[in-house]
Parts: C-alpha cells; structure tokens; sequence
C-alpha cells in the first residue's frame, strides 16, 4: 500500500536529503556512462538542500511516497513563474519500481500544483529517462522549447534534454 506524505517534520527531512543524495548518485552514473561528464554530486547535491526553501508550502510541494512502511520516492514541485510550477526530482528508489509509485507522486504533485492554483506545470528530464517521459505524455505533458529558467542545464547539453509541460487550465 503507498501512501504519499507532505515533508514536514526532521524525519521527514532526512529522508529527501537520504533520495537526492540516491538520485544524483545514480545520475552520476549515467551521465558517465553516456555522456563522458564527471557529475560533481557534492556540489549539486548542497545546492539543491539549499533550495529546498524553494519546494515547501504555500507556493511549493515536497512529498514522499512511502510503500509498505518504507520511502520508496519523492516529488517536489516549486514556482518558476507568476502562476507556473516545476516538477524537480522525481524519483523512486530501484527496488520500488514497477509498482506504480512514479505514477502516484506525479498524480499526486500534479494534484497538489491545481490546487495551488497553477495553470502550468513545466519539468524537464534526461535524454535518457525514456520510461519518466513515457509518463509524463500519458499525464497529458507535451514537448516544448528549453525555457528559461533552466540554469542548471549547460547549453553544451541542452539541445539533448527534453523540456515538458502541462497546462491545468
């Protein structure tokens, strides 16, 4: 059974610093392995634990999923724009996929950006993340151009990533 939870107490905490600490150490594999880029997980990893202002109520979302009585994932949705919101790290742990929990947090985030009040949410993903884009199209998401609020994606890559979004109203 999942159950999707609202980071709000330190417990809470630790285990989005436990998945993005995962997430990015996983990317850093991939991006080796396809790409020849060194990843500096440290680097990224304390900037987005900065930021995580960025993810918490009234305008942002972080929610975890947790399985069975264990954090299987997470969702964090933040403002980018007047009425626009971002999906950041999506993210399910390996042994928890396949279960439908991606599909639970992005409902539920997707879910938590209307009632926030956006008319559009906006992500964007890997080249490589083919099963999440498989995802997002079925949620209704459509390709768009790179926007610009995406800073943290070299030029050099950009041309590669794939930048989606969904309108809510």
């Amino acid at each position: 059974m999942l159950k999707i939870i609202q980071v709000e107490t330190g417990e809470h905490k630790s285990y989005i610093h436990e998945l993005f600490w995962e997430y990015f150490n996983e990317t850093k594999l991939i991006f080796s392995d396809q790409f020849g880029i060194d990843l500096d997980v440290d680097t990224f990893f304390e900037q987005y634990m900065t930021q995580l202002h960025e993810f918490i109520p009234p305008s942002g979302r972080l929610l975890l999923g947790q399985y069975e009585a264990k954090i299987a994932g997470c969702a964090c949705l933040r403002k980018i724009g007047e009425d626009v919101g971002e999906i950041k790290r999506m993210y399910v742990r390996p042994e928890f996929r396949r279960k439908g929990i991606g599909r639970s947090l992005l409902e539920a985030i997707i879910n938590e950006a209307a009632y926030i009040n956006y008319s559009r949410i906006r992500l964007d993903s890997a080249p490589f993340a083919k099963e999440a884009q498989a995802l997002y199209r079925v949620f209704g998401f459509q390709d768009i151009e790179a926007y610009l609020e995406k800073t943290e994606i070299p030029l050099e890559y950009r041309a590669n990533w794939v930048f989606m979004e969904l309108v809510l109203k």
